[in-house]
Formats: structure tokens, C-alpha cells, sequence
């Protein structure tokens, strides 16, 4: 259920309880109407949304209208320092870093080349003659075998 959903349901006054549960790392709810019990989930990841604190759940759901709710708080554990999902994003970060200064750095001498009155050009039907040829000799290794 979405947070416009919520609202809705709150409108029409079908919403029966909240409860609140913790779990690690923060706080969710979850909203029963009718026969259903569904919990609240956030809006771009329709993932359960999850609360890091428990007065901002509370003030959430005070904005929503609803201002009486239970707390089962059994499985809450606040979150840990450690967050191995940011480790690896910053690992790739770092390797993302390395990778664009190497391959700028190879566009540099490339350019550098490039513009040196030394470097001697090759004609593009000089480089398809010696394809054609080291071609023709695979082909022919390929035949024999």
C-alpha cells in the first residue's frame, strides 16, 4: 500500500488499526481495513518503507490522520554501523575512478602521437591488404588441417 492509498483509505475511514512493528534498522507499519492487512510501502521502490526513527514514523502517520496505533517493538535492533552495500558501491567508485583517469590518460598520449610530425600514418588500404592477406593465410592453415 501506497502512501496515497493510505491517505484514502484514512478519508473514507476504513482504515480498523495500525500497528507499528520494529525490525532492524527502523520502523514499519502496517495498516488493516476490511478483511486486509497490508503495510506501507515506499513510493519508487514499492519496497516495505522503513522508518529509521520512531518519532518520524509517528509524526507520519499523525499527518496521514491516524493518531492511535500499537508498537510491537520484540524484533527491533537499530541499525548498524557497518553498511556492506555502501562498502561495495564505494569500491566500484573508486575502481570507476581509476579506470577513467588510466583511459584519459591513454587518450592524452594517443592525441600526443597523434600531433608528433614523427609518427608515420599507415593508408587505410595498406591496413586492408595486410588484413586480407593474414586472412587468406588463416583460411589456408584452416583448409590443410
Amino acid at each position: 500500500m501506497d502512501h496515497s492509498t493510505l491517505s484514502r483509505l484514512v478519508e473514507a475511514g476504513a482504515v480498523e488499526a495500525a500497528h507499528v512493528v520494529g525490525k532492524t534498522g527502523g520502523w514499519s507499519v502496517v495498516i488493516r481495513y476490511g478483511e486486509a492487512e497490508r503495510p506501507l510501502a515506499a513510493q519508487r521502490s514499492r519496497q516495505v518503507r522503513v522508518f529509521k526513527r520512531i518519532d518520524t514514523l509517528v509524526s507520519y502517520l499523525r499527518d496521514v490522520g491516524i493518531s492511535q496505533f500499537d508498537v510491537d517493538a520484540a524484533d527491533y535492533a537499530p541499525a548498524t554501523a557497518s553498511r556492506p552495500d555502501r562498502a561495495a558501491a564505494l569500491r566500484r567508485t573508486h575502481e570507476a575512478a581509476e579506470y577513467d583517469k588510466w583511459f584519459r590518460e591513454q587518450v592524452e598520449e594517443a592525441i600526443r602521437e597523434a600531433d608528433d610530425p614523427n609518427t608515420v600514418w599507415i593508408p587505410h588500404e595498406v591496413v586492408e591488404e595486410e588484413m586480407a592477406r593474414q586472412r587468406a593465410e588463416l583460411l589456408a592453415r584452416l583448409a590443410s588441417q
